[in-house]
């Protein structure tokens, strides 16, 4: 693996569509389908992300506001990570969030 940099002020947020829900994104790394990916999503207030299902272990770290989901508010600052195949629940936030997503396969 080689060294990548990302300078998130130059990345342009994007339309979020990674997986079901409205928000904004920006990549940071991806390597492909079923390969590693990074990104920032923002959820802006009363946003929400639809119940889906992820393959690979996906790895939440709260930057900024909060979100809900399976009756558990994760403030800035939580980390979360959700096993591979699990089942995501709702997420939802109402004053808006802003999230570090790592999708890694090998975990």
């Amino acid at each position: 693996m080689e060294q990548h940099v990302a300078y998130t002020p130059e990345i342009p947020w994007e339309t979020l569509t990674e997986f079901p829900g409205k928000g904004e994104v920006k990549r940071l790394r991806d390597e492909g389908p079923s390969k590693g990916m990074t990104m920032i999503v923002r959820l802006h207030a009363n946003g929400h992300i639809t119940p889906h299902t992820h393959t690979a272990s996906v790895q939440h770290f709260v930057l900024e506001g909060e979100y809900e989901s399976e009756n558990r508010v994760y403030g800035a600052g939580t980390y979360r990570l959700l096993p591979a195949e699990a089942d995501v629940a709702d997420i939802k936030t109402q004053s808006g969030t802003t999230i570090l997503m790592i999708y890694d396969p090998l975990l």
